[in-house]
């Protein structure tokens, strides 16, 4: 049996309350799935299916990273379409202040590939989704969507989960399977 799992970062306080607000003022805009406000998340490495006997391996290795690594400093940079043409997905783009989540993306990828050999080990792009498009919006919603403010204040982030995803037809559900604190 087996589990699909992505390991992320826990958005800050402070930033989570507008992205919450925003969400619901976007909640009107048709064709796009957005995502529930208490599933945003920046993820780090989406392991995919993990063997249920293999991800109490997964959570010892995030619990001992997160005694090594220091909380992370990102400022949000804007409300982005991706692709550019043929957008799939509204995400709000961040800036990391160092180089270290980097870091950890590599370690965790080292780390976890021998227990978890599918991992998703493309290059991090560091994002919050806020919605994936599921048919093309009209050029005036994609321009009011770019156009709106986002909180730019350098944030903290400095909780790091295992989530386990089911996927559900109301959209996905994430539960915490491991929780820790970066030192």
């Amino acid at each position: 049996m087996t589990q699909r799992c992505f390991i992320a970062l826990e958005l800050p306080q402070p930033l989570m309350q507008p992205l919450m607000r925003a969400l619901l003022g976007f909640s009107g805009i048709k064709g796009v799935n957005w995502t529930a406000g208490h599933n945003l998340h920046l993820t780090l490495l989406f392991l995919g299916d993990v063997s249920v006997e293999r991800i109490p391996e997964v959570a010892e290795i995030v619990e001992e990273l997160s005694n090594t690594w220091q909380p992370i400093s990102m400022a949000a940079r804007g409300i982005e379409l991706f692709p550019s043409s043929h957008p799939r997905l509204i995400w709000i783009n961040l800036e990391a202040q160092s180089q270290e989540i980097f870091a950890m993306h590599k370690e965790l990828i080292k780390r976890i590939r021998p227990i978890v050999p599918d991992i998703d080990t493309k290059a991090l792009k560091l994002h919050i989704t806020l919605g994936r498009i599921k048919r093309p919006l009209p050029v005036q919603i994609e321009r009011r969507l770019m156009e709106t403010p986002v909180d730019t204040q350098v944030y903290e982030y400095d909780t790091i989960n295992l989530y386990r995803s089911q996927l559900r037809p109301q959209g996905p559900h994430y539960s915490i399977i491991k929780q820790s604190i970066l030192q």
